[in-house]
């Protein structure tokens, strides 16, 4: 429960709104909101303060001097940025295959490349599918020029983009309640205020979090929030490596071959309310992506 604190400072009196928030089973911390000189501004603030959650470090330290070391050795040899179309090509259209593909589309790697090309594909498929591929490339074309802020117009603008001729809420939150196998998101009712405190989280983390803990748990935040009716797992895995390519750190790609276990860890995070093992699960796909940077130039 939150409460107010006084301080006086030069005569003057300063009112704060307070909360204490559990960090750990042992460990709590305190959250504070400025009021004002008075406590007319006290409901904004209580509305704001009850979005602030704590903010945790999941990463190790080794974890994290291997992720940097990943990071050095491929800036090496590429820039992030729109140049990996020509450097890592092969890499973009396998990330765009694997999160489609992930999601039931079933147009094959092959012809992935062939459609991202401007060439006919081998096999027939519905306009539809073809649509999910191109989208899912300008998604990515989008991301390389954007340089706005990370919040809810940039999560509308690539919705809009992704599910353009494809779904028609496109670019709107969901208005109905969506199952997920046996996951049940938040009703749609809910929805907007946990978009507000999801953003909220993601203002104080970005000054706290490792950048590689940051696009992980923006991918499983918003994966769990399930703001649209359609689209948001391949949303959560593009937010992912927007933070990832901000940053100046590679690619990461969840394969289709490995989304049993990528499904089992995410009910994981359902069943004991953890987000570590997301992100430890997340940092092992990486490593094994990118290990051959770890090789030290002799």
């Amino acid at each position: 429960m939150a409460y107010i604190e006084k301080k006086k400072v030069g005569g003057k009196e300063y009112f704060y709104l307070s909360k204490n928030v559990r960090v750990s089973k042992d460990k709590w911390k305190k959250i504070r909101k400025y009021i004002g000189t008075d406590l007319k501004n006290l409901p904004e603030a209580a509305k704001e303060i009850e979005l602030i959650q704590p903010i945790k470090r999941l990463l190790t330290l080794k974890q994290m001097k291997i992720i940097e070391l990943l990071k050095e050795g491929y800036l090496k040899k590429h820039k992030t940025g729109k140049s990996l179309w020509k450097t890592e090509k092969e890499q973009i259209i396998s990330f765009i295959y694997n999160t489609n593909a992930i999601e039931g589309v079933p147009v094959s790697y092959e012809d992935t490349k062939h459609i991202l090309e401007g060439k006919k594909p081998e096999e027939e498929y519905a306009k539809r599918d073809i649509k999910e591929v191109k989208n899912m490339k300008e998604c990515i074309d989008f991301l390389f020029d954007y340089k706005g802020e990370f919040d809810k117009n940039l999560l509308l603008k690539l919705h809009s983009i992704e599910m353009k001729e494809v779904h028609p809420e496109a670019g709107k939150i969901r208005t109905k309640q969506n199952i997920v196998g046996n996951y049940l998101p938040p009703r749609p009712e809910k929805v907007p205020t946990e978009l507000d405190a999801f953003f909220s989280w993601f203002k104080q983390a970005e000054k706290i979090l490792h950048p590689f803990e940051l696009a992980g748990l923006v991918h499983l935040k918003i994966v769990r929030i399930h703001p649209f009716m359609d689209g948001n797992g391949r949303i959560s895995r593009l937010l992912m490596n927007h933070i990832l390519f901000k940053n100046n750190h590679p690619l990461l790609n969840i394969y289709n071959s490995e989304k049993m276990l990528y499904y089992m860890v995410l009910k994981e995070v359902d069943a004991k309310k953890r987000e570590k093992p997301f992100i430890k699960y997340l940092c092992q796909v990486y490593i094994n992506q990118y290990k051959k940077y770890l090789v030290q130039d002799k």
